[in-house]
């Protein structure tokens, strides 16, 4: 270890005073973030069962008891749809419907935006049609979509679809897009060309936005599958949400928006940790 002279600028041996308090900097910085994790770590169970006393013992005082269940209502009707194995039809359906649009908008957005950034004169072209439908509310496709496709699952794996798609199409233009050109340029003079430019300077470049999307659209695609059952649907989730909201069913209504939720986090957290291991350097930043 080596030391910079502040007289001189001469670079010279540390001592060993210089080495120990070095040292002791680096022991209570980890000291320091280890304190900063466990406080996080415990502070997230513990803000949420704060949040679950008083949703259990205060909410009543503030919100009529008919329109809102306690959360041991709650698990006490997440136990029952599990044990009746409603839950477990609800569940598979409303999962199939998503996971088959899910993936069906990842491929179509990837594929729609390689086209894209491959032809600019098209991007150019098709950029204001794209923002127009970008901005039309998905809810108002919905009913369009059942009258297109009948009552089956194909206008929820459709809605799903579009609500991925979109994102993906946008963020992946934009990754490649945020490559600087002067990477690539000096890419260019060092060799790389085609396929290797592509392979080792854009898909790289590009990666972080692409996966975090993917991640991210996720959610999306469960909001577009359960707008689908609202509309018209004898099985799924939002089959469950809307049939017991009509009959002023709270406890059970709740336990469908859980569930969805649950559902979605879970689908996150496994994507996540697979971006993390594969591309560490992923900021995990996207638009939409």
């Amino acid at each position: 270890m080596s030391v910079l002279s502040r007289q001189s600028g001469e670079v010279r041996p540390a001592g060993p005073r210089t080495g120990a308090v070095l040292a002791a900097d680096v022991r209570r910085a980890r000291l320091a973030a280890r304190r900063e994790r466990i406080t996080v770590y415990g502070g997230i169970p513990a803000f949420g069962a704060l949040l679950l006393i008083l949703w259990e013992f205060g909410i009543g005082h503030l919100i009529d008891q008919r329109y809102v269940s306690r959360p041991s209502e709650i698990a006490a009707r997440l136990a029952g749809l599990v044990v009746d194995g409603s839950l477990a039809r609800h569940v598979s359906t409303t999962m199939t419907e998503a996971g088959l649009g899910y993936l069906l908008g990842v491929a179509i957005g990837l594929a729609a935006a390689i086209t894209l950034v491959a032809l600019p004169v098209l991007d150019e072209v098709v950029a204001p049609f794209i923002a127009a439908f970008y901005s039309i509310p998905k809810i108002a496709l919905a009913p369009l979509f059942i009258m297109w496709f009948g009552l089956g699952t194909t206008p929820k794996i459709l809605l799903a679809a579009l609500m991925v798609f979109l994102i993906v199409l946008v963020n992946t233009v934009a990754g490649v897009r945020s490559i600087s050109p002067g990477l690539i340029d000096v890419s260019r003079v060092m060799g790389a060309g085609g396929l290797t430019l592509v392979r080792k300077v854009v898909l790289p470049g590009a990666a972080p936005a692409v996966v975090a999307s993917i991640r991210l659209t996720f959610s999306r695609a469960m909001v577009g599958a359960v707008l689908g059952e609202f509309i018209a649907a004898t099985q799924g989730l939002g089959f469950l949400i809307v049939r017991a909201s009509r009959q002023f069913d709270t406890a059970t209504m709740y336990a469908g928006i859980v569930v969805v939720a649950a559902l979605v986090m879970a689908v996150n957290g496994v994507v996540r940790l697979i971006e993390a291991w594969a591309m560490p350097w992923s900021t995990g930043q996207v638009h939409g």
